[in-house]
Order: structure tokens, then sequence, then C-alpha cells
């Protein structure tokens, strides 16, 4: 009995010291890790109210959380950190991690704030091997602003937030997104932007899972009505109201290459929109220059390549006021749908970059339909740009939706059929262009938009061929100069306009 008593207690006194050992070691490695965890946030500028650690569980946790450093601020409810890989920090100094959960994080940005000069010395930081197996985010929100006493330019929230096999090293720390990831997944619920002074835009709805990122209702409002709209515009702009039903991209992939930010997608949709824009011709000119849409895609300040864009069910209003009394011009493009190829500006330089090519088709004027071919060469510094198109009969009620209130000219009678054919560049183009018209004839109106001028119509009807009234007529060699302070899109109702002179004088 006495020795089974002694052997009894020795087991007891082992488990007791074993105990103990166990305890003391991981009080005295938690405060380890509690004093590493400290050191490294002192020194990253975070501030907490609790840090808790625990060698037995492999975890660790930071109530409260807050950074701040060059006008961005990061807090959060907690942090937590699970499955700390001890021994492979131990034998190699590298940090594993199996997850990371942050809950209820909001991310602040401040624009205007004076950015404090980086005093540390890049050839004495320490190595950093950092692999996080599971990152979560829990009901976070991201906001960016001028300053904390305007109103924000970004805001965006998260309910959700998860990423798979985030790893950081001396590599990944020199790009413009200091680390790496194997899978994304992202849900935002409300997403705003205010795109200028005058416009802001909307999301209901974002989500991005692998490589499939999709936008649902997407809605551009104006900030002001049409006439309130004039009073904060310094010359004449297009006020925009979009409501957009998707946009989705496919096998889409985004990257920051040489600080620059690259986006790609194989297949995009946008579809369901209705776009209304308004422009009051009363507002002085913008005497600036305006790009062909080759220039902007060349010089956007990040890197785009959209293999395929499908267009669907777009209806497009444009509303041009040029006298109050007669009311706006208006011109209407409904059931809009297109396929375009190949915007991008990557590896401009290589002899076989591809043109963009872009085929549409549409109902012009709720009766007339409209086929366009249009293709440009991104990479062509001369915005050299090919169109073609063919429109059946359109009635003079379509034609003077427009005619009469902007240009105070109605038309009588209508045209059959409308082809045309321009190639050119930034500084002008040529072309041809065929239409077959009956019974044509216009009156020059009042300045009321309603009666007519009988003086001024009898003469632009002499001037108006003969032949003019009912005909066929193919033009040859249609020469426009482009005004350059005006869009692509006056070029084109310039070449247009010019070979219906041509064809009715």
């Amino acid at each position: 009995m006495k020795k089974k008593s002694k052997l009894f207690l020795s087991f007891i006194v082992i488990l007791i010291v074993l105990a103990m050992a166990i305890i003391g070691g991981n009080m005295f490695i938690e405060n380890k890790m509690e004093t590493a965890l400290e050191e490294n946030l002192e020194q990253a500028n975070f501030e907490y109210e609790k840090l808790n650690a625990s060698l037995l569980g492999r975890s660790a946790s930071i109530s409260r959380p807050v950074y701040k450093k060059n006008g961005m601020q990061i807090t959060a409810n907690e942090i937590k950190i699970d499955g700390i890989d001890i021994f492979e920090y131990i034998s190699n100094k590298n940090i594993e991690i199996a997850s990371l959960k942050f809950n209820k994080p909001e991310v602040t940005i401040y624009t205007e704030t004076k950015k404090e000069k980086d005093s540390s010395k890049g050839e004495n930081s320490g190595e950093i091997d950092l692999l996080i197996k599971s990152v979560e985010v829990i009901d976070g929100n991201f906001k960016m602003a001028k300053n904390n006493s305007v109103k924000e330019q970004l805001f965006a929230n998260f309910p959700s937030l998860s990423l798979k096999n985030v790893s950081v090293d001396q590599k990944s720390l020199k790009n413009g997104l200091p680390f790496n990831y194997e899978a994304l997944h992202m849900t935002s619920d409300s997403l705003f932007f205010n795109l200028n002074d005058q416009h802001d835009m909307y999301v209901d709805k974002m989500e991005m899972d692998g490589n499939s990122l999709v936008f649902s209702k997407i809605n551009m409002k104006p900030l002001y009505g049409k006439q309130e709209f004039q009073q904060h515009i310094p010359y004449e702009k297009d006020r925009f109201d979009i409501n957009l039903g998707e946009l989705a991209l496919k096998s889409f992939n985004w990257s920051f290459e040489n600080d620059s930010l690259f986006l790609e997608s194989e297949n995009t949709r946008i579809a369901n929109a209705d776009i209304k824009i308004y422009r009051d011709k009363q507002v002085k000119d913008d005497p600036r220059q305006k790009p062909m849409y080759s220039k902007m895609i060349r010089e956007l300040p990040f890197k785009l390549k959209l293999d395929t864009l499908k267009v669907e069910n777009f209806a497009i209003q444009y509303e041009e006021l040029v006298k109050p009394k007669r009311g706006p011009g208006k011109v209407t493009f409904k059931n809009l749908n297109a396929s375009i190829y190949n915007v991008s500006n990557v590896n401009m330089e290589a002899e076989d970059f591809l043109r963009t090519d872009i085929d549409v088709q549409t109902q012009f004027m709720g009766e007339a339909k409209l086929n366009v071919n249009w293709n440009f060469d991104i990479s062509n510094k001369a915005d050299v740009f090919s169109i073609s198109g063919q429109m059946d009969s359109i009635s003079s009620e379509g034609i003077n939706k427009f005619m009469k209130p902007a240009l105070n000219v109605k038309a009588e009678g209508g045209i059959r059929d409308m082809r045309f054919n321009f190639t050119g560049n930034n500084e002008n183009s040529t072309g041809d262009m065929k239409l077959v018209y009956k019974d044509f004839k216009v009156e020059v109106l009042q300045e009321d938009g309603e009666e007519e001028n009988k003086f001024l119509s009898a003469i632009a009807n002499l001037i108006v061929n003969s032949d003019a009234t009912s005909a066929e007529k193919e033009q040859k060699n249609i020469k426009t100069q482009r005004t350059k302070t005006k869009s692509f899109w006056n070029y084109l109702w310039k070449n247009v306009r010019n070979g219906a002179l041509k064809s009715f004088l």
C-alpha cells in the first residue's frame, strides 16, 4: 500500500509540476505574445482598449482598435486572430494565421489631409513573411471625403467580405496592393459616389465572387432641376439622369502593375438602361477641346482591357433647349443594342493590336430602324475612325421633334432611306451618303416656333433643288472639318448634315 501510495503521490506531484509548467509557460509566452503585439501595434500607430492572447487557444483579440495616419482612420469593434502557428514562427520566423476577423470595421480617408513624411529607411526595415488562410470582414464600411466637415465623396457598406490565403512579403509591400490573395468574395448593399458638383451615383448592390463582378441598380442623379442646373455650371454642359439595371463583368481580374491599376474582363454586359440627357444652349459654349473616344481610352489613368462588351435594351433621350418659348428639341433612341469588341489601352505598341469594333441596332425617334457600324484604333494618335450606317423611313413628325424647337424649321414629307459611310481622324473626314425622300419641303417658322414665316420659307424652298421634293440622291466626296471644341457626335452630325445639304441643293 505504501508503495502504491508513493507512486500515486509521485504521479500527482508530476501532474502538478507539469500543470504549473504549462500554466507558467503559457503565461510567459502569452506575455511575450502580448508584448510583441503591443510593440508592433505601437509602431504602427494603433491604439486600443484591450489586448488578450492565449497560447493554448493560439489566439489573440484586440478590442476597439484605432489607427490614424496621413488622413486615414481605421476603427473596429474587435479584431480576432485564431490559429497562430507559434512553432512556425519560432523555427522559421514566418507568421502563419488560420483566420483573421474584423468585426464592424470602418475605414475613413480624408484626401485633403497633409501627408507626413516617412522617416523610416527601407534598408532597415525587417523582413516579413505573413500568411493568413482566411480573412473575414463583418459589417464593414468605407468612406472617403475631402475633410471631416464636407459631404462624402465615396461611401460603401460591406455586410460581408472574405479572402483566402492572404500573403504579405517584401515584394508585395512594394505594389499598389500590398498583399496577394487566392480568392475573394465581397458584397455591398449600399454604394454612393459623388461624381462631380452636379451629379451623384448610387448602387443598390455590388457582388464580387471569384472572377465575377456584378453591379445592380445603378443610378446617376443630378443634384438640381433643369433650370437650377444652369446656375451651377460655368459653361454649356449635359445634365444626366440615368437608371441602369445591371453591369456584369465575367472572367474579371484586377491588379496593380507598377502602381497602375489594371482592369480586365473577357465578357462585360450592361443591360436595361434609361438615359436622359438635357442641354441648355443658352449657356455659353465650353471653349475646351473635346478628345475623340480613342484618345479618351488611350489616356485613361489606368490600364483597361475589355474583350467583349454587350449593351442590351437601352433607351436614350437627348433634349436640347435653344429658345425657352419653343421648348427643347428631342432626339430619342429606343431598344438600343450593341456589341463592342476590343476596348483596350494595353500593349498599344504591338503590331497586332486589335482595333475597336462597334455594331449598333436601335429605333430612331420611335419609328426608324437604324444600324450603325463604327470602328477606331485606340493606339492610333491621329484618332482614325470609320463609321457607316443605314436608316429606313422616318416621317416628318419624327424629324420635327428635334428640328422644330431646336432649329425653328419645320419639314414636310419624309425620308424613305438613308445610308452613309464616313472615314476620318481628329482633323477632318470624307465620305459618301445616299438619301431617298418624298415630297420634301421646308417651312421656316416665326420666332414663336408656331406660325410659318412665309417669306423665309419661300426663299428656302427656292434654294432647294426643284428635283429635291422627291428624289434618290447619292453624294460622293463629302468633306467635313472637325470643330474640336465639340464632341464626336457633333462631328458625325456635321458629316450627315453636309451630305443632306448637297442632296437638297
